[in-house]
């Protein structure tokens, strides 16, 4: 599982420690909860001959970086840049972790490629944390040696989320939210996430109901688009219903059991008409963390997709 994976990882950092192999640039991706952060730090303090307590103290070596507010900025690399052009009063290798790199903005994300393209020295390496590397720019993944780390799968958090008393619908989507049971538990009591899932719901009945999508959402989802974070939520849980359509026409088990009786209503949708709105939904999730008007975007994905 994770744990293994982890122990894995850290087996083959100390063997190319030990044959001078270690690469420039390390893309950790793997979904939330699954330990990603815990793993840059064991790795820094392999790398920077320390301890991992010792890391969470301060280190002169280490740089971290994670985003403010909604993004990581420019400034943030800016920052990274002028720290590693000076000398540091600490012998050995220099290392930063940047979390969420898929939240970058373009310009920030411009500098850190003139930062690995000029590289100060090569005892510099990055980390680069990631819950979905689809979000990340292709010029840094292509600069990166990724290591994925694997999730807990859907069904058995939900089997766990259904265990401490959480309602079906709402354990069968926050799995796909989130790998960590503990969050999850705490997500299942978060009203917003409520809202979310509502949202949803009443959306789907107005899909099966035939209303127009477009003055749907204008009215009833002022929250959703009112919040990033929250629409995310509501996008991700709308490509997990797209997925389900898919499975159906494949005769596969779907993820959302809750909607049985509500799949029925959607047995004439064809193969091209899913993949499609996958599509639109998708593009909306990789580009609303760039500099996009959210509102904007999200009542053009209903339009398309309607």
């Amino acid at each position: 599982m994770v744990e293994n994976k982890a122990t894995e990882i850290i087996e083959l950092f100390q063997k190319a420690i030990k044959n001078n192999r270690l690469s420039h640039l390390y893309l950790i991706n793997g979904p939330k909860g699954t330990g990603k952060k815990a793993l840059s730090y064991k790795i820094s303090a392999i790398l920077l001959k320390t301890t991992e307590e010792a890391l969470t103290k301060g280190h002169m070596n280490l740089f971290f970086i994670e985003p403010q507010g909604q993004s990581i900025k420019k400034k943030q690399i800016e920052d990274l840049q002028e720290e590693f052009s000076k000398t540091s009063l600490v012998s050995g290798k220099r290392v930063y972790i940047i979390d969420h790199v898929e939240t970058m903005t373009n310009e920030a994300s411009n500098s850190l490629l003139k930062f690995l393209e000029e590289p100060v020295s090569n005892l510099t390496i990055g980390l680069l944390l990631t819950d979905n590397i689809e979000q990340v720019i292709k010029t840094i993944v292509s600069r990166s040696q990724i290591i994925n780390l694997p999730g807990l799968r859907e069904e058995r958090l939900t089997d766990q989320l259904l265990e401490q008393g959480v309602s079906p619908l709402k354990s069968e989507l926050l799995p796909f939210l989130n790998k960590d049971i503990v969050a999850l538990i705490e997500m299942s009591k978060d009203p917003t996430i409520e809202t979310v899932i509502d949202a949803f719901d009443k959306f789907v009945d107005a899909m099966i109901e035939k209303k127009n999508l477009w003055i749907y959402t204008d009215k009833e989802l002022t929250i959703i688009k009112s919040d990033k974070n929250l629409m995310i939520y509501f996008l991700q849980m709308l490509l997990i219903f797209y997925l389900d359509l898919y499975k159906l026409v494949n005769n596969e088990a779907v993820s959302i059991k809750s909607f049985k009786v509500k799949y029925a209503s959607f047995k004439q949708i064809n193969k091209n008409k899913i993949q499609a709105n996958l599509d639109e939904i998708h593009s909306l999730l990789v580009r609303i963390n760039y500099n996009i008007n959210s509102d904007i975007a999200f009542n053009q994905m209903i339009l398309n997709i309607s």
